[in-house]
């Protein structure tokens, strides 16, 4: 009796670890689906006449730095540990007080959905090949995204010093537009 027990869990694991395969067979279409909807929806609520009067107010934040310079890995096997990242951070900076933004509360929620099923995703994906040995272990996974999150606090350090304002705002929806714009390019390493 046992035995069948012990026989039917070892079933179940099989079964949910076949899913979760073929879900991230898929994966790379989805991600770069999900994140054309992302852009999409950035350059919609965007205001390139208020984006303009800010920097001429100049109300700006420190240069971007290039993050993948900063990743003194190879990005190949890695690409999806800092898209995780730059997702997690993106999703943390709209989560925060956004009234002063171009956003409404419906497409806010869209943007926001769609961030967490992307991160949801990954996390199954990235699970998946740790357990194959597929992907770098933990210690150089803070290696990988230390760069992301530093660049991230600044443009939440700007965000509270222009205490949330439109013009805050739109430079930070530009930032992340840019992030995402990289995400495009680092969708391109992965692996199918």
């Amino acid at each position: 009796m046992i035995a069948k027990g012990c026989l039917l869990g070892g079933l179940v694991v099989l079964f949910c670890t076949e899913i979760s395969s073929q879900d991230c067979s898929k994966f790379q279409e989805r991600l770069q689906e999900a994140n054309k909807g992302n852009l999409n929806l950035l350059r919609s609520k965007m205001r390139p006449m208020v984006y303009l009067q800010c920097v001429e107010d100049g109300t700006a934040f420190s240069p971007r730095e290039d993050m993948l310079r900063r990743i003194n890995m190879p990005l190949e096997g890695n690409a999806k540990v800092v898209i995780q990242e730059i997702l997690q951070q993106a999703a943390l900076i709209f989560s925060q007080n956004y009234t002063d933004s171009a956003w409404d509360e419906t497409s806010m929620e869209v943007f926001q959905r769609r961030l967490d099923e992307q991160i949801k995703d990954l996390k199954t994906c990235l699970s998946l090949e740790r357990q194959d040995g597929i992907i770098s272990p933990r210690q150089q996974h803070f290696q990988l995204t230390r760069p992301v999150k530093t660049h991230f606090q600044r443009i939440r350090a700007f965000l509270r010093r222009e205490q949330f304002s439109r013009c805050g705002w739109e430079r930070v929806q530009m930032e992340v537009h840019h992030c995402f714009v990289l995400i495009n390019q680092l969708i391109q390493m992965i692996q199918p």
